[in-house]
């Protein structure tokens, strides 16, 4: 299989090539005026390697929070809406309850993105409001985080914790003997206790900036333990929204390599790729999708997010002028390295065929994975779930 492009994103720069593919992996990249029978034309349209994105709770209607009438359905749905945003590998973020069901949906071909490991965003965090209103939190129970690694059959890959929680070192100790991540998540610790659980075994600082405790000239915060600490990794939502794009070149400037050690993640809700509309979250309120996807209460609070990774490419890309051949770093290879996929995450030779074309709006027009086409923008419509427009129909 042959596909060739103006603009393919590799290491060593922008190329115009084409991409040689067999048996799902990168044989090698072609230059242009190689005598062979393209498969795929992109023409001027950009191959960016697939995104891998490690904390995603649903898309298009599909989620993995909550009971679920079909779990199995329900996963598979969430893969291919997710493949439809670019997404070629992921971390499904779900609630114990999902973990059977990703479990034997990965042990299956998959017509979306890949599942190479589970993400569990708690259940032992210590969210405060904005106004630093402490709500409680679940006592962690280690019975129950040995569940969760053997429910998980060795595809518990991170496990989002608050650190000052009774307990947390335990847990974390527990976790990481057994090969899984965790990540400091949802904290009110300050500086010198987020950087004391960063020795515990924490490598991970969950959607970075986000429900922590932020810096202030007087006192760092987690926030700042997240940034000085040159070893972990940052998750980052770079919509523009979640983190203000000052915001996020001052992360960038303040981080030692930066480009090595931030992750791009949505952090998406089934309200992901939502048509325009009102809609009635059940047990909670009302919601809007607005022009730019936005998911917004009638006050104008952020509810969630609805922005995939590929619009933070976007953002970062026109607004803050990042190269993409960086970006990509961020979206792609770091995920891959981090999770255990090596052979994932980048444009050579050797390295499994998962890309992405995109035209000029950074609009998904195909995604591959593992040389498949599991995405075509032409095919592939009305994916969001019929059911769930229904169910959150507004009153």
């Amino acid at each position: 299989m042959f596909v060739r492009s103006h603009r393919i994103v590799t290491d060593q720069g922008i190329v115009d090539g084409i991409l040689n593919l067999d048996e799902g992996r990168i044989v090698d990249i072609l230059p242009p005026t190689a005598r062979v029978a393209i498969t795929v034309d992109a023409g001027n349209h950009r191959i960016l390697p697939g995104i891998i994105d490690t904390h995603n709770h649903g898309t298009m209607g599909y989620g993995l929070m909550g009971e679920q009438a079909d779990p199995e359905a329900a996963v598979r749905g969430y893969l291919k809406g997710l493949a439809s945003q670019g997404v070629t590998a992921c971390l499904p973020t779900a609630d114990f309850g999902l973990f059977e069901a990703i479990v034997k949906v990965a042990q299956t071909p998959v017509d979306g993105a890949k599942p190479i490991g589970i993400h569990s965003e708690g259940p032992y965090l210590n969210r405060v409001g904005e106004k630093g209103i402490d709500t409680g939190h679940p006592d962690i129970d280690l019975k129950h985080v040995q569940a969760m690694i053997d429910t998980a059959q060795g595809m518990l890959k991170l496990v989002a914790i608050a650190p000052e929680i009774p307990g947390a070192r335990e847990a974390i100790e527990l976790l990481t003997s057994q090969g899984v991540r965790c990540a400091f998540a949802h904290s009110n610790a300050l500086y010198q206790e987020a950087l004391a659980s960063f020795q515990w075994g924490i490598t991970v600082t969950t959607h970075t900036a986000n429900v922590m405790a932020g810096i202030h000239h007087r006192r760092m915060g987690g926030l700042g333990a997240c940034l000085l600490n040159d070893e972990v990794y940052n998750e980052l939502i770079c919509d523009g929204l979640h983190v203000a794009n000052e915001m996020i070149e001052l992360m960038l400037r303040v981080k030692k390599n930066p480009f090595d050690k931030f992750m791009m993640v949505s952090d998406n809700v089934p309200m992901a790729g939502a048509p325009i509309g009102r809609y009635h979250l059940s047990g909670m309120f009302d919601v809007n999708i607005d022009e730019k996807g936005y998911c917004l209460s009638d006050t104008g609070r952020l509810c969630g997010s609805t922005l995939p990774v590929i619009r933070g490419i976007r953002n970062l890309a026109e607004n803050l002028h990042l190269p993409l051949t960086e970006i990509v770093k961020m979206s792609s290879r770091n995920p891959a390295q981090v999770y255990g996929t090596p052979q994932k995450g980048r444009l050579a030779a050797g390295m499994d065929a998962d890309f992405i074309i995109i035209d000029e709006d950074y609009q998904v027009l195909k995604t591959f994975s593992e040389g498949r086409c599991v995405y075509d923008a032409e095919k592939d419509t009305d994916l969001f779930n019929p059911d769930f427009l229904k169910a959150c129909a507004a009153e």
